[in-house]
């Protein structure tokens, strides 16, 4: 096939060529390459069109514009290639020397590893994270003989209105309060009317978001399905778009495109609204300066045949068709509502939403009616109708109890939100836009770097969840230059690609960063020390000595501190203790909290099976036989615990401590009561039971010396 274009493009009757090639940074790549390596030096011409229907194709030729106008987009792309390239190449070729240790390529890339970092990132505050206990406070507000509504306790002192209490016995101190004193009145009363605007038309990565978020797909099957939708069906404009406005040149085609979808009959009744009510698209939509290869994704001129679409193609048009009319409907229009009630000094917070008009997300109906499996709906309770002064009374406080919980894993869905905004937590729609040209990646091949990162086995699905492999928190943890895993460094290089391709920033000096900083990579790399840890090594979370930057790693006898040989970390979790096998979720269970709860069938060197908890102290395992009866009094350092045999301190292994007081003294047992009594007191009551070595039962005072009993009589 190249032979005989190659063979047109050097023809002498090839008077022009026209370029016809995808609409966009790769698809201009595409064509210049083919057109230099064939030597054709026939003038171009450029074909730009969004949507493949026959009108639009030939509208498009009667607009060619001189394929000069596009070579700032041209050096953007041979600039983006190249730069993947070089870093590509010479980054993997450099740390699979240097890491892989028989564990395969070890591929490191300008886009995928800061993208790979963040999920790993996310992973590791997800596994690490300690839940904390909370309490929150409620009280049911009786207003009048009839009404009633639920009011929770918050800190009006707080600026940030705090309304969870980290200990159980203030929450109760609050309940007590209200049951001796019930009766409060309305303090302050908020209304206000909110108008929730018409969310913005898709681009590519906001319906591979909205497509894993409702129906799980992956980023690369939404954009296989929306390309068959565009190039077989014709039915949807360009798919591979990062706008989500329109220009004002399809403005007035825009109730055309409406009007064509009232044959359909999930759609009619909207279509059949937007023509009586005279509703026209949201003006924020129609923005010239927000589109720059193509618009937003909307539906063709061509009639859709909706029983010719599969099932997944019918979902991702539906989204596309739904978020297309919303745009035709005014904004919806809610009633939001607080009541602070207030119950002597403490204050009590009650909100309630009502939606007045539908609007726009009347074409969602469908979706916000029924709770998701699993989830509960978002919903508010409608509240009386109250003043401020109004008398009100307490009744039925009570305290709940709740437990902080983890970041989630990161989805798909949230991961390309977050190559959008170059890692930056952003929700707000505008805000959004504005940092789109710092993101990682395009929507064209932000699917193909997540994809790439599975088929090194950097990452792995679960359900509907991204998790890193030992592999992929491997790599991360041995990058050496910061810029290979900084999402917005990256991002500002992808800006520059922008910038190149509107004609403000020059390739040459582009080029000249990229091969600086690969330099940078490979001498940095050279002078790094080597590790013996291995790529399939699992990592269980950070070292728990301070200051030490390795992490626990298991080894054939032991979970170890994997810069045990660089820095001569002592670090180590053995795996069998006192005949008992140390899980993995032992190891997990110690990192994240430093101790375990009480672990059954431990064995002395006699034989006589015990039970204990672990705890980590420096970075060493110790046994825990039970709750701390004191601070050891020889120390100071270490606490005074139960072991099989006596009452020891803590930290004896580490330490050599040697405090001591025996079970059994004298034939007599000494109970922890009385070991609570000698730390305490430093001596005992007069004791019974003792019996001498003749075999004489006696009555002694026990004294603590130097961390032993001794007898006092």
């Amino acid at each position: 096939q190249y032979n005989v274009i190659e063979a047109l493009l050097q023809s002498v009757q090839t008077e022009e060529v026209i370029c016809a090639t995808d609409a966009g940074r790769e698809g201009e790549l595409i064509f210049r390459l083919v057109y230099d390596r064939a030597k054709c030096k026939a003038p171009i011409r450029r074909l730009w069109i969004s949507s493949q229907t026959d009108k639009s194709i030939k509208d498009g030729f009667k607009s060619l514009k001189p394929g000069s106008e596009y070579d700032p987009l041209y050096d953007s792309a041979l600039s983006r290639s190249e730069a993947d390239w070089l870093v590509g190449i010479n980054a993997t070729r450099a740390y699979t020397i240097k890491y892989s240790k028989g564990a395969g390529v070890m591929s490191v890339g300008r886009v995928q590893t800061p993208v790979l970092k963040m999920i790993v990132d996310r992973y590791r505050r997800h596994t690490q994270f300690i839940s904390e206990t909370f309490y929150e406070v409620f009280v049911d507000v009786q207003h009048n003989a009839n009404d009633s509504f639920l009011a929770k306790w918050f800190d009006d002192k707080q600026r940030d209105k705090h309304d969870r209490l980290d200990n159980e016995a203030a929450a109760k101190s609050i309940v007590n309060d209200l049951k001796q004193s019930p009766n409060g009145a309305i303090s302050k009363l908020t209304e206000k009317t909110k108008q929730e605007q018409p969310p913005l038309l898709y681009d590519l990565t906001e319906l591979q978001r909205d497509a894993n978020k409702k129906f799980k797909y992956s980023a690369d099957q939404t954009l296989k399905i929306a390309q068959s939708l565009y190039e077989r069906h014709k039915v949807l404009t360009y798919p591979r778009t990062s706008s989500r406005y329109l220009t004002t040149d399809i403005a007035p085609q825009l109730n055309t495109l409406v009007q064509q979808l009232s044959s359909h009959a999930p759609y009619a009744p909207f279509v059949t609204t937007i023509t009586t009510q005279n509703y026209t698209v949201s003006k924020r939509l129609i923005d010239d300066k927000k589109v720059t290869d193509h618009h937003a994704i909307i539906p063709t001129e061509k009639t859709v045949n909706l029983s010719q679409l599969n099932a997944e193609e019918t979902v991702i048009y539906d989204l596309v068709i739904r978020r297309f009319l919303a745009a035709f409907y005014p904004h919806c229009v809610k009633d939001h509502t607080e009541i602070i009630s207030q119950f002597g000094v403490h204050s009590f917070r009650s909100t309630g939403t009502v939606t007045k008009e539908q609007g726009w997300r009347t074409l969602y109906a469908h979706e916000e009616g029924i709770a998701k499996k699993g989830q509960k709906k978002d919903s508010e309770p409608q509240l009386p109708i109250v003043k401020k002064g109004d008398l009100i009374t307490g009744k039925k406080a009570k305290v709940k109890k709740g437990q902080t919980k983890a970041p989630p894993l990161h989805t798909e869905s949230s991961i390309l939100g977050a190559m959008e905004t170059a890692g930056k937590d952003i929700e707000e729609e505008d805000l959004k836009q504005a940092i789109k040209e710092c993101g990682l990646g395009t929507p064209a091949t932000r699917a193909q770097i997540l994809e790439r990162l599975i088929q090194v086995k950097y990452i792995t699905r679960k359900k509907n969840t991204l998790v890193p492999t030992a592999k992929g928190e491997y790599i991360i943890d041995h990058i050496r230059h910061p810029e290979l895993t900084s999402p917005e460094l990256t991002g500002q290089w992808e800006k520059k690609l922008n910038d190149m391709a509107q004609n403000n920033y020059k390739r040459s000096d582009y080029m000249t960063e990229i091969k600086e900083f690969t330099e940078q990579i490979i001498t940095d790399l050279k002078e790094a020390p080597d590790t013996d840890g291995r790529p399939d090594q699992k990592v269980f979370g950070p070292c728990p000595i301070e200051g030490c930057t390795g992490n626990i790693v298991e080894t054939p006898k032991a979970y170890s501190c994997s810069q045990w040989k660089e820095a001569n970390c002592e670090a180590v979790i053995w795996k069998t203790m006192s005949e008992k096998a140390i899980t993995e979720a032992v190891v997990t269970e110690l990192l994240k909290t430093g101790q375990t709860k009480k672990i059954t069938g431990f064995k002395t060197k006699a034989g006589d099976k015990f039970d204990a908890s672990l705890k980590l102290v420096n970075g060493r395992v110790q046994f825990m036989y039970g709750e701390s009866l004191g601070k050891c009094p020889v120390c100071n350092n270490g606490d005074v615990v139960e072991t099989p045999k006596a009452f020891s301190c803590s930290d004896w292994k580490t330490t050599g401590c040697k405090m001591v007081i025996w079970k059994t003294i004298a034939q007599r047992e000494i109970t922890d009561a009385i070991v609570k009594t000698l730390l305490k007191d430093g001596k005992t009551d007069v004791l019974d039971g003792f019996i001498s070595r003749a075999g004489k039962e006696f009555s002694a005072v026990l004294e603590l010396k130097e961390g032993k009993a001794s007898f006092l009589f």
